[in-house]
């Protein structure tokens, strides 16, 4: 049976200190990278969406805008919501993320 990768990304996350998210996001997707190379990426669609979200992560850190080029699950989009509002209330993140995010990944769900 294969892993769960976003179910098992998103409890980590979920259980880390707003300020080592974007640095155990990062870790990820390098492991996740890793995998891919080796042929042991068993949940490509979880990794993905992954990578989607570090790099909205990554803009939205520098102040631009990422549009969406796939459709999220909404149980990844609700837990990345959760995310960014844990993380703009830490300051890791400019509070503009909360609407990108709603304008790149939930109208993206919508359209």
């Amino acid at each position: 049976m294969a892993v769960q990768r976003f179910e098992t990304f998103a409890k980590t996350i979920s259980r880390l200190p707003s300020e080592c998210v974007l640095k155990a996001l990062d870790m990820e997707c390098k492991m996740l990278e890793t995998d891919n190379e080796h042929r042991r990426l068993d949940a490509i669609d979880d990794a993905l969406s992954i990578f989607s979200f570090r790099q909205f992560l990554r803009m939205a850190r520098e102040g631009q805008a990422m549009q969406c080029v796939r459709r999220l699950p909404p149980d990844h989009i609700e837990f990345y919501k959760e995310t960014i509002v844990r993380l703009v209330h830490a300051g890791e993140i400019p509070k503009m993320a909360m609407d990108q995010f709603d304008y790149t990944f939930v109208s993206a769900v919508n359209s």
